[in-house]
């Protein structure tokens, strides 16, 4: 129709009509689709009101309460540290992925070092963070930042102090976020100091996560942005571009059995900006947490979401880039039924030592390998019958699955397997599916514990789907790596079996080889596709037949052949009484293949003759403080590149810990490696490690004790 002409009345009645069948049709597609509302997973509940979670505490610790009068809970051994604890007693001295640290190209071009995290895409917090110029670290009670780079004019610009205990950073380009935890002013919970049932004095103050943004855009004067409180101590902490999902927990039962309960809260100053939901499943525990998920826009400085979860204590996280999974152990009691103390038991020929004691003898390790498969088999015999009988005392391990998109907290699935977590590193995400390895120790009546290990494979319903049991009887999970369809695993009593277990098939994870060697990894690192980087003890046989732990040991495997994996370099740094915190925390791990660079903190002693002056032992030790750098390749193994001293001297046994000097951290921007203790920051060439280009002081300069971190 042309410009200006006039529309018929005909053909305007047509037009209306097409144009209300559209909106009719149109209306009737809208009415057709539901409105949609998040699903909640079958076994989650919300509370509606916080007498309802009085009410279904008091209802659960009953009956807690009444099956323990039932039953018995049957003394169990710790996973790894007992054993790493026994190992050490022994010493004849005396002296008790992918995802690397490497480089990142920064503004100006320079490369730096980024903190070595489980997860690639999936920052860990840390006491230091860097960038290509400056260091950003904590210090005592202080946050302190570092114009680090160039060297030369290396200098502190900027100490703020921190009222309460400061415990980790993220750094996200000109923003700086700050975890440090407190108590709480004594008027802020007035119910709490009402109780009828204690006087206020006795009330113990519930903790407090502070989780402060700043703006450092200039570095010499950083600004609070926000200053955000949650109820519940600082548990651990994950960032996601510019999103940090901040975890913390709060101990609320039995240890306020007498008081109010305080349900979680996020606020920004007075003002109370997210009352999370609190979420709880119909599952009894013997200790109750809030356990509390925060996220928050470290960029915007706002907050996103948070959800509090009513769970049980201990917590080991895993985080993927998608989902973050909560983990506790579950103890299980034993019920022991009247009248069953004196049914027999199937006879297994044994030592005559194992013969005279109900457990299994101290000389396990030194009997033949036909009587250590007797006494496994009858261990296993007993842990099947005790199973029948409902008498195992068998820890289990939960595991919450909840999706963190972003920075929506959503409760996804539940899952339980038996058995407990080394640490992090004994879970993993792959194809969707959550890889766990754990370590069960059980209670039999003749032989005592009896421990072995399994892995387990859990869908994203968090169902199990496959597993594999009783690995390494009579050993603990010192260290796991999962990386792609593969686990290496690292267990120790006497001896240190690595072994190589292939999760290709998700439903039938089999071993794939194993190799034996003396000493044990507490941290497995790749290096590349084929080969794998241990760090952890030296271990010998003593003339006592136990094991005495020695130096800090640094190995390299070859898994190339996965049936025969082998070792194929080691080195020995100390003797008894050498530590290292990369023993402890992977962060104090640096490794960067392409610099051919690995980097390892160092408290290296050695035993020296002692002079007459201390002639109540025959040796005295000299300890030494700083870091050992490496080079390192499967051709030439591990090659020394030089040391970085911070401090050194002799000392009587047991006095050597915990020193100021003693390194904790190292980095390096450009061509420049910086490694950190608790009074200094040393700035050394990497090509030149003997040549010092500054020495940075930090605040305060006396011993500080670190909370050890076990990630």
């Amino acid at each position: 129709m042309a410009m200006g002409e006039t529309m018929s009345p005909r053909r305007r009645i047509l037009l209306l009509s097409s144009c209300l069948i559209l909106v009719a049709i149109i209306a009737a597609g809208c009415m057709s689709i539901p409105a949609t509302t998040p699903t909640v997973p079958p076994g989650i509940k919300k509370f509606n009101s916080t007498a309802e979670i009085e009410q279904y505490l008091e209802e659960s610790m009953a009956h807690f309460e009444h099956d323990a009068a039932y039953r018995t809970m049957v003394p169990t051994v710790g996973i790894s540290a007992d054993s790493k604890a026994m190992a050490q007693s022994e010493q004849t001295s005396g002296i008790p992925a992918p995802s690397t640290r490497g480089s990142g190209p920064g503004a100006s071009g320079v490369p730096y070092s980024q903190t070595n995290v489980q997860v690639a895409g999936v920052d860990e917090p840390d006491i230091i963070k860097n960038d290509n110029r400056f260091i950003y670290t904590i210090s005592g009670q202080n946050l302190v930042i570092i114009d680090a780079y160039p060297a030369a004019d290396a200098s502190v610009i900027s100490t703020h102090e921190i009222a309460d205990t400061p415990r980790d950073i993220f750094v996200h380009g000109d923003r700086l976020i700050l975890f440090s935890t407190g108590t709480p002013d004594p008027d802020t919970y007035p119910e709490r100091s009402e109780s009828r049932m204690m006087p206020a004095y006795y009330i113990p103050s519930p903790p407090i996560t502070h989780a402060t943004i700043y703006d450092i855009s200039d570095r010499a004067k950083p600004a609070v942005v926000k200053d955000y409180s949650i109820d519940g101590d600082y548990l651990d902490a994950r960032m996601i571009g510019s999103l940090v999902y901040l975890v913390t927990q709060e101990q609320i039962y039995p240890y306020y059995r007498d008081s109010p309960i305080i349900v979680p809260a996020l606020r920004e100053g007075s003002r109370t900006v997210i009352q999370p939901d609190v979420w709880y499943f119909d599952h009894p525990e013997s200790q109750y947490t809030f356990t509390t998920i925060t996220a928050l826009d470290i960029a915007s400085g706002n907050e996103r979401d948070a959800q509090t979860y009513l769970l049980g204590s201990g917590n080991t996280l895993y985080v993927s880039e998608d989902a973050l999974y909560v983990s506790y152990p579950q103890y299980r009691p034993v019920i022991y039924y009247r009248g069953q103390e004196d049914l027999p038991v199937k006879a297994v020929a044994v030592s005559d030592s194992a013969a005279r004691s109900s457990v299994i003898p101290t000389d396990f390790n030194t009997l033949t390998g036909q009587e250590r498969q007797s006494i496994l088999e009858g261990l296993r015999e007993d842990e099947q019958d005790a199973i029948r009988r409902q008498e195992v005392a068998q820890t289990n391990t939960v595991l919450h699955k909840i999706g963190i998109r972003n920075g929506a907290i959503t409760y996804r699935a539940k899952g339980e397997v038996p058995g407990t977590l080394h640490n992090q590193f004994s879970m993993d995400e792959y194809d969707g599916n959550l890889r766990v390895a754990t370590t069960s120790s059980v209670y039999t009546p003749r032989y005592g514990q009896y421990t072995y290990n399994n892995v387990y494979v859990l869908d994203h319903n968090m169902a199990t789907i496959g597993e594999l049991t009783h690995i390494a009887e009579q050993e603990t999970i010192y260290s796991t790596r999962f990386i792609g369809d593969r686990l290496y695993m690292v267990t120790f009593k006497r001896i240190d079996p690595f072994f190589v277990i292939d999760l290709s098939n998700p439903a039938i994870p089999k071993v794939l080889g194993k190799l034996k060697i003396p000493g044990y990894s507490d941290y497995l690192h790749p290096y590349d596709a084929t080969h794998i980087i241990g760090i952890g003890k030296e271990t010998s046989t003593n003339e006592w037949g136990g094991v005495s732990t020695s130096g800090v040991k640094l190995a390299l495997f070859d898994v190339s052949d996965v049936n025969n994996p082998t070792q194929i370099d080691k080195v020995q740094i100390g003797d008894a009484g050498s530590d290292s915190a990369a023993l402890e925390d992977h962060h104090a791990f640096l490794f960067d293949r392409a610099k051919n660079l690995l980097v390892i903190p160092i408290r290296a002693v050695t035993n020296e003759p002692a002079t007459q002056e201390h002639s109540l032992s025959a040796y005295r030790p000299y300890i030494w403080y700083g870091a050992y750098v490496f080079g390192l390749s499967p051709e030439t193994g591990f090659a020394l590149r030089g040391t970085v001293q911070h401090g050194s001297g002799d000392s009587g046994y047991y006095y050597y810990g915990s020193s100021a000097s003693e390194v904790k951290r190292s980095l390096y921007i450009g061509d420049v490696l910086y490694t950190m203790s608790s009074k200094q920051i040393k700035a050394n060439p990497l090509d030149d490690l003997a040549t010092t280009l500054a020495t940075v002081s930090l605040p305060p300069a006396g011993d500080i004790y670190y909370p050890v971190v076990v990630k």
